[in-house]
């Protein structure tokens, strides 16, 4: 028993393996998409390149009906000018049958950006190996997509997702962009960085507003540390900065928050810092859970690997703890200040991710902080630590996982990825597809006056959240009423329709 339990995988292996388990996971999240249908704003942000691609589709079409989308609602409702932009592309405007790219691009930008991120820290501020870098980015993004807070609006509807998700991502990879800028060592390196950090910095200052805040943040936090160092390579950071702060001004300055505002009652500034602090306490569990806490066990030998070779001292671990506490309560100030709540279910990805990842950053911290404590030491005098990927340990944190998905009520909704599996598996993804190309059918053959549609029969969650009211003057049936050219749509049972 000894010798089996023993084993253990090399480090190449081990990020094969993790590498596989990554691509596993996300088969089923890719497949699901497939069976994605637009709704609600998808019609309304989407109506300019409905109109405009029949008369052809190119790159100048994308940028035309961008920028009047934005233009559009920065008078009318918003000055999220590159979520807007991002809006205005919905796929499924050149065809139903096109709209699976925007879930595919969403789930894609998650993975790619956090992935990247993770493996330039990991490898530039911890001086970690290849391998090792590699497994603990898997394990970072696996907890991102499997543990999102919600797939629905997160993943598979494009209006929602390209808004919080995407728009994260970049900031993410903005991150990613500025560690890098910090390492080039050539003037033409350099000046390609800066492009990147500017362009990433303007993208996310037009973002959603935990997107834009917490972007912001890290730029100048991370301007501040190369000033404390006394780095000469801070004036690459400058133009990123500059333009970051016009594009925020430009975002929040838009005629069209006055008219948005106008619908909603918020705090004022203290108040909803205060109220803020008490959100990220109130909610510490909801963005976590039994299975971001399992992967986070998972990930404990590859980073004791990381930090047992690494110089830092990890010191002061309870003032990192305090300011990556801060940092994430920041996320939900913008919806106490601009509507008096702790903010939409959508506006929560964005709040999860940004939590989750300083989860990790806090372990990776204080178990630095431990292995390089003095008590370690004196430890490490006595005996020897061998960390290593061994199977045991591995195959127990497996056992807890099935054990914690088997006393979980909602499965569907904890691991994104069997959600989708059986979404697809049951069939109720196709059967409820086949119900919206029959609807679009039913629109399009009408004579454009009042157009009554059959309810859905299957509604699966992660692909809609509710259907069109019976009530034609309803807000989403208004907006899909104008994007198909009717009068008026509603809604009727079944029974009614069919006339059974």
């Amino acid at each position: 028993m000894r010798k089996i339990f023993g084993i253990s995988f090399s480090k190449k292996l081990f990020a094969l393996c993790a590498l596989l388990a990554l691509v596993i996971a996300l088969i089923p999240l890719y497949r699901l998409t497939l069976y994605a249908v637009p709704r609600y704003d998808d019609f309304s942000y989407g109506l300019n390149m409905w109109k405009a691609q029949r008369y052809g589709y190119g790159l100048r079409t994308i940028l035309t009906v961008g920028y009047e989308t934005a233009l559009g609602f920065h008078y009318a409702w918003q000055g999220t000018y590159s979520s807007i932009f991002m809006m205005a592309q919905m796929p499924g405007a050149l065809g139903y049958g096109y709209y699976f790219v925007g879930p595919v691009l969403l789930i894609t930008s998650l993975v790619v950006s956090v992935f990247f991120m993770t493996v330039v820290l990991t490898k530039h501020y911890l001086k970690a190996e290849t391998p090792d870098s590699i497994v603990l980015a898997v394990i970072v993004t696996l907890t991102l997509t499997e543990c999102i807070y919600t797939a629905q609006q997160g993943f598979y509807w494009y209006n929602s997702g390209v808004h919080y998700v995407f728009m994260h991502s970049l900031m993410f990879i903005m991150v990613g962009a500025m560690v890098l800028l910090s390492r080039a060592k050539r003037v033409w390196t350099g000046f390609a960085g800066c492009l990147v950090v500017a362009f990433l910095s303007f993208a996310c200052a037009g973002a959603n507003f935990v997107t834009c805040i917490q972007g912001m943040l890290l730029l100048v936090g991370f301007i501040l540390l190369l000033a404390l160092n006394k780095s000469g390579k801070i004036l690459w950071y400058v133009p990123g900065l500059i333009i970051y702060v016009f594009g925020l001004r430009l975002s929040l300055t838009a005629p069209g928050n006055a008219h948005r505002q106008a619908f909603y009652q918020g705090y004022g500034a203290i108040k909803s810092v205060l109220y803020s602090f008490k959100a990220g306490a109130e909610n510490l569990w909801k963005f976590s859970g039994p299975f971001v806490i399992l992967l986070m066990i998972l990930a404990v030998p590859v980073i004791l690997m990381i930090v047992k070779k690494t110089e830092s001292g990890f010191r002061h671990p309870w003032l990192f703890t305090l300011l990556s506490y801060g940092f994430y309560c920041t996320g939900f100030t913008s919806s106490f200040y601009s509507m008096g709540n702790a903010g939409l279910s959508r506006t929560w990805i964005a709040v999860s991710f940004t939590f989750q990842i300083l989860l990790f950053a806090n372990e990776i911290y204080w178990l630095g902080y431990l292995t390089h404590s003095k008590a370690a030491d004196r430890l490490r005098g006595k005996l020897t630590l061998k960390v290593k990927h061994y199977v045991l340990y591995y195959l127990a944190v497996f056992v807890m996982m099935l054990a914690a998905f088997h006393f979980t009520v909602d499965k569907i909704g904890a691991v994104s990825s069997f959600g989708a599996y059986y979404y697809v598996h049951t069939g109720e993804a196709f059967a409820f597809h086949q119900e919206f190309l029959e609807r679009v059918r039913i629109i399009e053959e009408s004579d454009h006056g009042t157009v009554e549609v059959p309810e859905y029969a299957y509604k699966p969650w992660f692909l809609i959240n509710k259907d069109i009211s019976e009530d034609p003057g309803g807000e989403e049936n208004r907006i899909m009423a104008e994007y198909f050219g009717v009068r008026e749509l509603k809604r009727v049972s079944r029974e009614a329709y069919y006339g059974e």
